[in-house]
């Protein structure tokens, strides 16, 4: 018989299939002012010469701005920095998050409690503070790191670590690693903990030992867990601004100048909103791209 107009669809239970439930118009509303308009104005403003100095109106452009960027020397060194800021201190810190989570999975009673709550304590810090505290232990005079290799002989004079273009960016990743290495810590004490006892004690009794067990039995239940928080970690670090402007505001030059930060110098400093917003959208068109590519990865692992 065939189906009359007007009917609904149901499915074999017999509830009615809806394409779009009305509870969730709040909330799609809520995500059209608060994510959806910010997203479109910024297509239409990368689109405009759009400058505030002259109080000039705007003017289309059409890709006159998307082809300036082709040719900036800049935005193609903030570009580098930025895969080398986030996917470096993502990979380094989810190392060393797995690590210590391995070492410390057999420590139980108060003591380890303790020990757990002492390698969790950066991600408890505020990320301007981590700035500024490395910041000061990197002062060329009276900074910790300089006072502790001096002492060991490891230096003969003292380094100003910010302040010379080739390690800057690795003293601001180790700040970042610093701060991020609790989470991923953490992510996989969790996933270690999920692990059924079952499987545990009938790799024991097959006798799995030592790196066995850790790459044949627990890496499986620990991966999916670090490919989410690897895919959070790296789109947080894209965005970050605060570490890196606390620390060397982009400098020395441009040698620690990430995306973000080269949006923000170019909307206000320069004041040339149509520039950063096609900076913006780029910037967008990469981590929606970068997220797709990870989830279907793992779907397929």
């Amino acid at each position: 018989m065939a189906r009359g107009r007007g009917v609904r669809p149901r499915s074999r239970t017999g509830e009615d299939q809806r394409w779009l439930d009305p509870l969730v118009l709040p909330s799609l509303a809520v995500l059209a002012i608060v994510v959806g308009y910010p997203i479109v104005y910024t297509l239409v403003l990368s689109v405009q010469d759009y400058n505030l100095i002259g109080n000039a109106a705007p003017r289309f452009v059409a890709a006159a701005n998307y082809q300036k960027l082709v040719a900036d020397p800049i935005f193609r060194q903030a570009l580098v920095n930025s895969a080398m800021y986030t996917f470096g201190s993502v990979a380094v810190s989810a190392l060393l998050g797995l690590a210590l989570a391995l070492l410390t999975e057999g420590f139980m009673g108060r003591h380890g409690r303790v020990l757990r709550a002492l390698l969790l304590t950066p991600w408890a810090v505020p990320f301007v503070v981590v700035a500024f505290l490395f910041r000061y232990m990197y002062l060329q005079n009276g900074g910790a790191i300089n006072a502790a290799l001096l002492a060991i002989g490891a230096i003969d004079a003292p380094i100003s670590w910010l302040n010379v273009a080739s390690i800057a960016m690795p003293a601001v990743m180790v700040a970042n690693i610093w701060a991020m290495t609790p989470f991923f810590f953490l992510l996989s004490s969790a996933a270690l903990a999920g692990i059924p006892s079952e499987v545990l004690e009938s790799a024991r009794v097959d006798r799995a030992r030592g790196l066995t067990m850790i790459f044949r039995i627990k890496l499986p239940f620990v991966r999916n867990a670090l490919i989410v928080g690897s895919l959070l970690m790296t789109i947080s670090n894209f965005n970050d601004f605060a570490k890196i402007w606390a620390m060397t505001q982009g400098g020395p030059g441009y040698s620690t100048t990430t995306l973000v930060v080269y949006v923000y110098r170019q909307a206000f400093e320069n004041f040339s909103f149509g520039y950063a917003s096609a900076i913006g959208v780029v910037w967008l068109a990469m981590l929606l791209a970068f997220a797709i590519v990870y989830v279907r990865s793992i779907r397929v692992v």
